[in-house]
């Protein structure tokens, strides 16, 4: 028995490349119709729209801390794929750490505000801060220092979270401040 092969990138990339200029249109067309996040991609690499990185920090938002009487439930991974195809579709490092940022405070605020939270929960906004702070260098002088502050002002919550996670903020704080003090190794704004 002759087993099938699996459809790839490569046999979409023959297809594509056989195409003339209006079939490919058609195509962008076609996944452009066919869901909101693939018109929302295609917006934030062409478009450009002043508020692309608005609608995902939305996104993210929504994700994160949705309104508790809404029974929608909470979708971290929902939120980390948003800030996935903002980071592909733009290439925009502060971007993508400002919506970083965006799903730490929003998760850090809903497990202050209504004691949410598990092991699992606290361990997935400690990746996105090591992330953050992983991107700091490579961010223009005004963006590094805003997101320092925000990474600083998350410290407030030392004393609300338990799960060790309010002193890993303000263990943070601590660290960045100490960085603030030093200057930047790499200047300007990279792809990421």
């Amino acid at each position: 028995m002759k087993s099938k092969k699996r459809a790839s990138w490569s046999n979409v990339k023959v297809s594509l490349s056989s195409m003339d200029r209006a079939g490919l249109v058609g195509v962008i067309r076609d996944l452009y119709e066919a869901s909101t996040s693939n018109r929302r991609f295609l917006h934030a690499r062409f478009v450009r729209a002043n508020d692309t990185l608005g609608e995902y920090r939305d996104l993210v938002n929504k994700a994160v801390f949705s309104d508790p009487f809404s029974q929608r439930p909470i979708r971290l991974r929902d939120a980390a794929a948003a800030i996935t195809d903002y980071k592909r579709s733009t290439g925009d490092l502060v971007g993508v750490v400002d919506l970083l940022l965006t799903f730490v405070e929003a998760g850090t605020e809903q497990a202050a505000d209504l004691g949410y939270g598990d092991e699992a929960y606290f361990s997935t906004l400690e990746r996105k801060v090591e992330e953050t702070v992983s991107m700091l260098d490579g961010l223009p002088n005004e963006a590094r220092g805003e997101a320092v502050a925000r990474l600083i002002q998350l410290a407030q919550y030392q004393q609300k979270i338990g799960w060790g996670y309010g002193d890993y903020l303000a263990d943070v704080a601590a660290r960045v401040q100490r960085r603030k003090s030093k200057p930047a190794r790499g200047l300007g704004q990279h792809a990421v």
